[in-house]
Order: C-alpha cells, then sequence, then structure tokens
C-alpha cells in the first residue's frame, strides 16, 4: 500500500472517527473510549490489508472486540466475579435516551440481540454490514433482529 495506503487510512480516520468514537461512547464510560478509539484504529492500520468491502462495518467490528477486551480488563481488574454487562455509557446521548421507554425496552433483549439493534437501528449499517461487524453471518443478523424486534413490541406493549 506504500504512501497511497497511509493515504487512504487518514481518510478512512478522517471520515469514520466521530462514528467509531460515537459507537464506543454508548458502551463505555469516556475515560475508557479515549484509549479505545486509538486502540482501533491502530488494529486497523494492523490489519487493514484484511478489509473487505466498506470500512465502516469493519471498523465496528474491531471496536466491538476492542470493547469487550476493555471491559473484560476493566472488570478484571475490579477482581469481581458477577458476571460481566455492559456498563451504561454516561454521555449525554445516553442520558437523554435512557428516559425513554425504548431504552429501557432494549435491557429485555439479549447482548446478541441488542448489538443487532443498535448496529442497524442506530449505527445505521445494514443487516450484511451489521453481520460483518459483529462477526455473523447475515442470516444470523436477520434473525437475531426479528427476535429483538418481537421482543420490543411484547415488551413496549406491556409498558403502554
Amino acid at each position: 500500500m506504500g504512501q497511497r495506503g497511509s493515504v487512504w487510512f487518514e481518510d478512512v480516520y478522517r471520515d469514520h472517527r466521530h462514528h467509531v468514537w460515537r459507537y464506543l461512547l454508548r458502551r463505555m464510560p469516556e475515560r475508557d473510549a479515549e484509549d479505545a478509539l486509538a486502540e482501533v484504529f491502530s488494529q486497523a492500520w494492523a490489519s487493514r490489508h484484511s478489509l473487505r468491502g466498506p470500512a465502516l462495518p469493519w471498523l465496528y467490528g474491531i471496536a466491538r472486540h476492542v470493547v469487550a477486551r476493555t471491559l473484560a480488563r476493566v472488570h478484571q481488574s475490579a477482581g469481581s466475579s458477577a458476571p460481566l454487562t455492559l456498563p451504561v455509557a454516561d454521555s449525554a446521548e445516553e442520558q437523554t435516551a435512557a428516559r425513554s421507554g425504548a431504552l429501557a425496552a432494549l435491557s429485555c433483549l439479549s447482548d446478541a440481540e441488542r448489538e443487532a439493534v443498535l448496529l442497524i437501528a442506530w449505527e445505521g449499517l445494514s443487516p450484511a454490514q451489521a453481520a460483518r461487524a459483529a462477526g455473523c453471518s447475515t442470516p444470523a443478523m436477520t434473525l437475531r433482529l426479528h427476535r429483538a424486534r418481537r421482543r420490543l413490541e411484547r415488551e413496549l406493549g406491556e409498558a403502554t
């Protein structure tokens, strides 16, 4: 890739940094998200030759693994034996959304179903792109989304 590779990477960073940053903020505290953002793009540079297709779903896939590792490290260093769950991010965006019944309903979903909903509805990915980011097949992502929608409909129906 050489010089062209570094220009390509600068473009990818410039075009997608804010998307990846918001993705990270919704999944971890801001103090951890800064280091995670650097780690995502460091890993992206190191594995740039493996990119097939659009860069954003690929970056979300890398970010997903970085979040999991970061949260596992924090969880382990705290010495907790309780099961690891994703924390509620403390960004203004999350604080506002926390007031809606929709976000509360998301808590009834499995981690995989929640990730499907967030990648498609919040991040704006297609099911195929979301599947790539989540490391599963498109049919598996579609099934997760279908199950999540059914659960959300039940939860939101009970809330009214």
